[in-house]
C-alpha cells in the first residue's frame, strides 16, 4: 500500500510548559481513501481531570498484540474538545463536520495507551518483550480490528491540553492535511496520560466507511442549550424525511446536506433520525445530542405530526367531519400564547391564535370531484410568548383523500360479566 509518512520532533527551543522537558513529537500518516460512519460516545471526566488510574501498572489491561483491546477513556472531555476543535478548523475551511465513530475512537484510544505502555512513538504497533521493542502490525491492520475504512492518522505526545496539541497539528502541513481531508467523514480521538516518556499521548484516526452516511448535529457538539441546531448529512440523495426520537416521520422533502432543526423534546438526550432515498437505494442515519435546559422549561406539545380526512364520493360525506386540537405547555404550568400559519384552501380553521388551553378546529370542505384525488396542506403552530419555548414551531401535515367507495359501518359489540 502506498502512503506518506513523516515523524519529526517539533522544533522548540524550550520545553512545553508542564512537559517532561523533552521536545513534543508529532507524526502523521495518510493512506489512499477507502470507502466511513457512526455515533458519539457518552459522558466522561470533566475537562482537565483524567479518570483515576486502575490499580496496578499503567497498562491495565495489557495492550499487547494488534489492537482488538478496548481501552477505557482517560479523559473523554479532552477527546470531545479535540473533535470540536477539528470541526472548528473544518468550518473555517468551508468543510463539513466529522462525526465521532466508536470504531475509530477505540483504535485511537488503544494506540495512545500502547504508545505509553511500551514507550515508543510510531504509527505501526509494537510490543516491548524483554525490554526489546518488536514490531507487531501495521497502522491499518491495527485500526481494521475496530473499523473498516480508515485512511489517516495523526499522533502527538507531551502536549498538555487539546488546544496545545491542535495548534501543533495545524502548524504541520501533513497533520493539517489529514484534519482538512475532504474524503474523511468520521473521526476518532484517543488520549492517554498514565505513563510513558512524554506522560500524555494523543491520537486522531480518520476514515469513511462504505454504505454509512453520518448525520451530525451542531458540528458534533456533545450538548446544546439552544433548541435550534444545525444538521449535516453526508451523501447525495433525492429525498429525506426526519423524526426526533420515537416521534412520527415528517413528510418526504428534497434532500439537503445542511439545514436547521428545532429540538422539540424535553431536557436530556435527543436523537434525530433521517431516512434517505434515491432510485434503487435508501439509508437510515441518526445522531444524538444532550439538550441542556431546565427540566421544567416551557414546551409546546400534545399536537400530532399529521392528520388525515377521507371523503367518500358515492356518499358525499367526510370522515371525520372536523378535528379539534389543543396546544398545551407540556413543560410547566405557565400559559403559552400561540399563532397559526396555514397552507392549502380546502379547509377552514375557527381560530388562528390563542392561549393555552384554548383549542382550534379544522373543518374540511366537500371536494368538488368525481375522481379519486389527494389534497395536502399544512398548519404550523408557533408559541409566541414566552420567548424560547421548546418544541416551537410544530408542523401538522394534513391530507384529504377523495375515494370512490362508500364508507362501511362496522359494529364491535362486547359483553363483560
Amino acid at each position: 500500500m502506498d502512503f506518506l509518512y513523516l515523524a519529526a520532533a517539533l522544533a522548540l527551543l524550550l520545553p512545553w510548559p508542564g512537559s517532561t522537558g523533552l521536545p513534543e513529537p508529532l507524526a502523521w500518516l495518510a493512506a489512499p481513501a477507502a470507502p466511513a460512519p457512526a455515533a458519539p460516545t457518552g459522558p466522561g471526566s470533566p475537562a482537565g481531570q483524567d479518570a483515576p488510574a486502575a490499580q496496578g501498572a499503567i497498562g491495565a489491561p495489557a495492550y499487547n498484540g494488534c489492537g482488538d483491546v478496548f481501552a477505557p477513556a482517560v479523559n473523554a472531555a479532552y477527546e470531545q474538545e479535540v473533535v470540536a476543535l477539528v470541526n472548528q478548523e473544518r468550518q473555517q475551511a468551508g468543510l463539513p463536520p466529522l462525526k465521532r465513530a466508536p470504531g475509530l475512537e477505540e483504535a485511537a484510544r488503544y494506540h495512545a495507551a500502547d504508545l505509553a505502555q511500551d514507550e515508543y512513538f510510531e504509527h505501526d504497533t509494537y510490543d516491548r518483550v524483554g525490554g526489546v521493542l518488536q514490531w507487531t502490525c501495521s497502522t491499518w491492520q491495527r485500526i481494521a480490528s475496530y473499523y473498516s475504512g480508515a485512511h489517516g492518522e495523526n499522533i502527538a505526545a507531551g502536549y498538555t491540553t487539546p488546544q496545545a496539541v491542535m495548534a501543533g497539528w495545524m502548524n504541520s502541513a501533513g497533520h493539517r492535511a489529514n484534519i482538512l481531508r475532504t474524503a474523511s467523514w468520521e473521526i476518532g480521538v484517543g488520549y492517554y496520560s498514565r505513563g510513558g516518556a512524554y506522560s500524555r499521548y494523543w491520537v486522531q484516526d480518520f476514515g469513511r466507511q462504505a454504505g454509512v452516511y453520518p448525520l451530525v448535529i451542531d458540528r458534533e457538539a456533545a450538548s446544546t442549550r439552544a433548541r435550534l441546531v444545525s444538521v449535516y448529512i453526508y451523501g447525495d440523495w433525492q429525498q429525506m424525511r426526519l423524526r426526533e426520537d420515537g416521534g412520527g416521520w415528517s413528510a418526504w422533502t428534497d434532500f439537503q446536506n445542511e439545514f436547521e432543526w428545532t429540538l422539540v423534546g424535553g431536557a436530556g438526550e435527543r436523537t434525530l433520525w433521517a431516512e434517505l432515498r434515491s432510485l434503487g437505494s435508501s439509508a437510515v442515519t441518526s445522531d444524538t445530542i444532550t439538550l441542556d435546559i431546565p427540566a421544567d422549561a416551557p414546551a409546546l406539545g400534545d399536537l400530532p405530526d399529521q392528520a388525515t380526512f377521507a371523503f367518500s364520493i358515492p356518499d358525499q360525506s367526510l370522515h371525520p367531519a372536523s378535528l379539534t386540537l389543543t396546544p398545551r405547555n407540556v413543560g410547566n404550568d405557565d400559559p403559552l400564547t400561540w399563532t397559526l400559519t396555514a397552507t392549502g384552501d380546502w379547509y377552514t380553521i375557527d381560530r388562528m391564535q390563542g392561549s393555552t388551553p384554548q383549542s382550534f378546529t379544522i373543518t374540511p370542505g366537500l371536494p368538488d370531484t368525481q375522481l379519486p384525488l389527494t389534497y395536502t396542506a399544512s398548519i404550523t403552530v408557533t408559541a409566541v410568548t414566552p420567548p424560547g419555548v421548546g418544541g416551537s414551531p410544530q408542523r401538522l401535515d394534513l391530507t384529504l383523500l377523495a375515494i370512490d367507495s362508500p364508507f362501511e359501518n362496522i359494529l364491535l359489540p362486547l359483553v363483560v360479566r
